[in-house]
């Protein structure tokens, strides 16, 4: 946490809203201190300071209200999304549609819904999660592998009164790697992805892969999965061809890359069979003359 930011926290001299750009710790906080939001996605010294820090605040969950979104599309290298109370989009950063996915454009993203961009067993998954932030006004935090990344996500109830609707407010951030002060929060994973390159994956490739990338050699695998070497070396051949790496380092790069060996091996179990879950299910195409409802705000809903 930026030293300023503690500084000005300890003098009480916070302004109406205070947020930290320093790429390590994202933070915003009302004047009262209670948070609005924070980051804990790199592992550096000042998480523990951060966490220990929040933990003597007041973090009460508070409805996102509209002029919350100006103070978001500030911080770096975060996605956000808002959705209403029928799962459409009225609002997101410009980073949220650049992350690889069916999705380039701002005209395609809004007024979308989630069944129309992912699969069904996926998006279900997803939108139980939605209502139950709506009907509680609690906010949930979850991983999920997302673009063939493992993605911190967080989601906030929207501001009824001051939407004029309920709905949610999504953070997302690239969590690549398992951070050891935060691990007794018991954070879940969600185990239907949404997958990019690793969709042309097998469930097999799948398993071998993260072994691969948790550092298990070719025999350990085999023994582990009750298969023979060779067997095991055909997968990873298989797996080299579909990803286009050449050696077990750049798998294991492509991998580390996108936090695959920071899920343990339960929880990527448990991606797996979400995969061959998915793989049953087809996203909805939009119809192109489907109408997109405004908002009170003059943007389209989704």
């Amino acid at each position: 946490m930026c030293r300023r930011f503690w500084r000005d926290l300890g003098r009480g001299a916070l302004s109406h809203r205070h947020f930290c750009q320093c790429k390590f710790c994202p933070v915003v906080l009302n004047a009262d201190c209670s948070c609005v939001y924070f980051s804990f996605w790199y592992t550096v010294p000042s998480q523990v300071c951060l966490i220990e820090g929040l933990s003597r605040m007041n973090t009460t969950t508070r409805a996102i209200r509209p002029d919350d979104f100006e103070i978001f599309a500030q911080i770096p290298e975060i996605a956000c999304i808002a959705r209403d109370d029928q799962s459409r989009v009225i609002w997101h950063t410009p980073l949220f549609y650049r992350w690889p996915g069916v999705l380039i454009s701002d005209d395609q993203i809004m007024g979308t819904t989630v069944e129309e961009v992912i699969p069904g067993v996926a998006a279900q998954e997803r939108i139980k999660i939605n209502k139950r932030v709506m009907e509680t006004g609690q906010n949930e935090s979850h991983y999920q592998l997302s673009a063939d990344r493992r993605i911190f996500c967080s989601i906030f109830p929207l501001d009824e009164e001051a939407f004029g609707h309920k709905g949610v407010f999504v953070v997302l951030k690239e969590s690549p790697f398992k951070l050891e002060p935060i691990d007794h929060v018991g954070i879940p994973v969600i185990s239907t992805p949404n997958l990019d390159q690793l969709s042309t994956l097998s469930g097999r490739e799948l398993e071998v892969l993260h072994y691969v990338a948790s550092g298990m050699t070719t025999h350990e695998i085999a023994e582990r999965v009750c298969r023979a070497d060779k067997t095991i070396e055909h997968h990873v051949n298989s797996i080299h061809g579909k990803l286009g790496t050449h050696s077990r380092a750049q798998l294991v790069r492509f991998a580390s890359e996108r936090g695959i060996q920071s899920f343990t091996a339960q929880e990527w179990a448990s991606i797996v069979e979400g995969a061959r879950a998915v793989r049953k299910n087809k996203p909805a195409a939009k119809s192109e003359t489907e109408a997109k409802p405004r908002s009170k705000f003059g943007v389209q809903s989704v």
